[in-house]
C-alpha cells in the first residue's frame, strides 16, 4: 500500500464518519426542539455535514480513489441506531450533547491526521479542503461546549 492509498483508505473512514453523524444529527435536531438555539447550530452542523462529506468525497476522487460503499452503507446504519439509542431515558439531552461532543473531538483528531498526511504528499489544495472542516468540526465542538452544563443543570432539575 502507498502512501496515497493510505491517505485514500483514510479518507473514505472520514467520510463513512460524516455521513454516520449526519444521521445521528438528524435526531437529535429533533430532541432539542425545546432548545431552539440548539436545535438550530445543529440543523446548521447538518448541512455542514453534507457539505464535508461532499467535499472528502472529491478528495479521494482526486487523489484518484473511489468512496468505500460498504464503509458508507455501515456508516448509515450506524448513524441510524446511535441516533435511537437514547430515546427511552430522560436525560437524553445530556447524553446528546456527551456524545455529539465525543464525537467532533474524534472528527478533530481524525482531520488533523488527515491534514498532516495530506501535507506530507503536498497535496496542498486537499491539505485546505480539509482545513476548512477542521474549523467548523472546532466550531461545533466549541458550541458544544458552552451548552453542555446548561443540558446537565436542566436534566438536574427535572429528576
Amino acid at each position: 500500500m502507498t502512501s496515497r492509498d493510505k491517505v485514500i483508505t483514510w479518507l473514505n473512514d472520514a467520510y463513512a464518519m460524516e455521513q454516520a453523524l449526519e444521521e445521528t444529527l438528524l435526531a437529535h435536531a429533533k430532541d432539542a426542539k425545546a432548545d431552539p438555539e440548539v436545535r438550530d447550530r445543529i440543523e446548521r452542523h447538518i448541512e455542514e455535514t453534507r457539505s464535508q462529506a461532499r467535499t472528502v468525497k472529491e478528495c479521494i476522487e482526486d487523489l484518484g480513489g473511489t468512496v468505500s460503499g460498504a464503509k458508507a452503507a455501515f456508516a448509515n446504519m450506524f448513524g441510524a441506531i446511535q441516533g435511537v439509542a437514547n430515546k427511552p431515558m430522560g436525560d437524553t439531552m445530556v447524553k446528546n450533547a456527551l456524545a455529539d461532543y465525543a464525537a467532533e473531538h474524534f472528527e478533530i483528531a481524525s482531520y488533523r491526521a488527515l491534514i498532516d498526511a495530506t501535507k506530507e504528499l503536498g497535496e496542498e489544495e486537499i491539505t485546505r479542503k480539509l482545513t476548512e472542516i477542521l474549523r467548523q468540526e472546532e466550531d461545533m465542538a466549541r458550541f458544544l461546549e458552552t451548552k453542555l452544563p446548561a443540558a446537565v443543570h436542566d436534566a438536574m432539575a427535572a429528576a
